[in-house]
């Protein structure tokens, strides 16, 4: 353990890491694809988030942009 017994933590993989014995053998290879997997995920979150609209959702998006061009365009004067 290192000294004052704390577990390491690495912060930006998001993955904890447990102190183990000496003669302990730890799997590198499946705590990189835990951390890949862990990005993957929080980036699919993101793109749900920025990207995931309904149908509906859309359609009024779509059809309130129609209403602002339409008074836009009858507020318009002949010269």
């Amino acid at each position: 353990m290192p000294p004052g017994g704390a577990a390491p933590v690495l912060a930006d993989a998001g993955v904890e890491v447990q102190c183990t014995a000496m003669g302990d053998v730890i799997n590198l290879n499946r705590f990189r694809k835990g951390r890949d997997k862990a990005a993957k995920a929080q980036d699919a979150d993101a793109n749900r988030r920025k990207f995931g609209r309904t149908k509906a959702e859309k359609a009024a998006e779509d059809g309130e942009e129609a209403r602002r061009k339409a008074l836009l365009d009858g507020a318009k004067r002949e010269e």
